[in-house]
């Protein structure tokens, strides 16, 4: 493809220069590739355009010239151009797919799984983009982030177009519109579940996250939105919001609402007003959160027209979400696999879990390293008071050590509870403990990772799963 096709309207000295590829890791360039130079908080790829050069570059987009002796477009932000050149480079992919993208704190995986199962129940051909990965038909990838990088991502996005997808289903991190990697993209439908602390490490205060992830409720991003009016940060949007929008909620005000809302270990029941069309709503999977997270569903269905009859269908036919809420029975506990990794995630499992309990919570939790410190004693004092007795353990340490992570996650227990929890810094030990403590009829959360398959020690990637190990410790313990 032509340079001048995959960068438009800027003047090029070479605007028929024949590009291959598209990189931004100088490691990774082949022959006839355009490099660009992003700025992160640990490199600057300016620093490596001569290696990019050296490894087969032709061109290199950047905010400044380098000494790499080969042609420079100079753009103001090397990020946004990443993104628009994407896109083109692999033929605007999104603008042949109706694109619907979710952003919020906690409940972005579940809920686009729920549309996912609306839109297959009106006879719709879906894709998702999230978390826990990243399905094209019957395909199902591996997800290395939440939100692809624009290259991976529109090259996602064209092979759904070959495959003949119709609709996208995708989670839409606040890292991911702070770094600008949706740039090229429209969404037909974008919403908001809700909003509390996370990702402080990256963004410093809850205004400037906040303010990322209202970007993608502009006209630039989405032609129509759907907003949570009982979140009181989102709420905050409606009020002067630049696009249409749906609200949902069951407090306030809203388009699409619950009422008679009846909820068991097995799930939960409500009836739906999706726009003044009533239905009776049955959902697998407990807990007043996942009612907002089947309405905030609802809620885009709505928006894209889907009939009632398929809304009601498609939220029946999720049996389970991997790594959300998932309960494993044994002899004498049942044991509660969940990514919940934020004080506001934590807060709504142990209620969902406390609605149903008859005798004791067990938790085993941690915090990720190289992440948000802020949240650790946040963390630590919420689930040392909601639960009756807690395991605190590791979690993806990074590069930090992982009792000192411990560490400042105890530090928020009150001198009361402490006697009611134990640091225990392997994480198996730790559930196999949190087991082994349980009586009959305790139930046990296993919390933060969720369907995640491996735990990150310095820059290494060691295979684990939660549910695996609980399963391998059932097996052995004949439980």
């Amino acid at each position: 493809m032509k340079l001048s096709q995959i960068l438009p309207n800027l003047q090029l000295e070479n605007p028929d220069l024949k590009i291959e590829s598209l990189s931004f890791d100088s490691r990774l360039l082949q022959t006839g590739g355009l490099y660009f130079c992003l700025e992160g908080s640990s490199a600057d790829g300016h620093a490596y355009a001569v290696e990019a050069a050296q490894n087969g570059a032709i061109a290199v987009v950047a905010h400044r010239v380098t000494d790499a002796k080969i042609p420079h477009i100079l753009v103001p932000d090397t990020r946004a151009a990443l993104g628009i050149a994407a896109s083109r480079f692999y033929n605007e992919p999104a603008k042949k797919l109706k694109m619907i993208g979710i952003t919020g704190t906690n409940g972005k995986t579940t809920t686009t799984y729920i549309v996912q199962n609306i839109l297959q129940a009106a006879g719709k051909k879906v894709g998702v983009i999230g978390t826990t990965a990243i399905l094209i038909g019957g395909r199902r990838l591996e997800a290395k982030l939440t939100t692809p990088d624009p290259i991976d991502f529109h090259s996602i996005l064209a092979t759904m177009v070959e495959e003949k997808i119709e609709y996208v289903v995708m989670e839409v991190s606040a890292h991911a519109l702070a770094l600008r990697k949706m740039e090229g993209v429209q969404f037909d439908v974008t919403a908001f579940t809700n909003f509390s602390r996370d990702h402080l490490d990256f963004f410093g205060d809850m205004d400037t996250y906040f303010a990322a992830k209202k970007q993608l409720f502009t006209p630039v991003l989405s032609k129509q939105c759907v907003l949570n009016a009982d979140d009181e940060w989102v709420r905050g949007l409606i009020a002067d919001c630049p696009i249409p929008y749906t609200t949902f909620g069951c407090n306030n005000p809203a388009d699409v609402f619950s009422v008679n809302l009846s909820m068991g270990p097995d799930g939960l029941t409500y009836v739906l007003n999706l726009k003044d069309d009533l239905a009776e709503v049955k959902f697998n999977m407990p807990g007043k959160f996942n009612m907002y997270n089947t309405l905030c569903a609802a809620a885009i269905s709505g928006a894209l027209n889907i009939p009632l009859k398929s809304v009601v269908k498609g939220i029946r036919n999720v049996k389970k979400v991997d790594g959300r809420f998932q309960i494993i029975n044994t002899s004498k506990c049942s044991i509660v696999v969940d990514f919940a990794h934020t004080d506001d995630g934590l807060t709504n499992i142990l209620n969902t879990i406390r609605e149903f309990a008859p005798k004791k919570i067990i938790t085993v939790f941690g915090c990720g390293g190289d992440r948000d410190r802020t949240k650790r004693p946040v963390m630590g004092r919420i689930v040392s008071e909601m639960s009756d007795y807690c395991f605190i353990t590791s979690d993806n340490p990074r590069r930090e050590n992982p009792d000192s992570i411990i560490n400042d996650i105890a530090s928020g227990v009150s001198k009361q509870r402490q006697s009611f929890m134990q640091l225990v810094r392997d994480r198996r030990e730790a559930i196999a403990k949190a087991v082994e403590f349980a009586g009959d009829g305790d139930v046990v959360l296993v919390a933060g990772k969720g369907a995640e398959n491996y735990i990150e020690v310095g820059s290494d990637k060691i295979p684990y799963n939660d549910e695996e190990y609980i399963m391998s410790l059932i097996e052995r313990q004949k439980l």
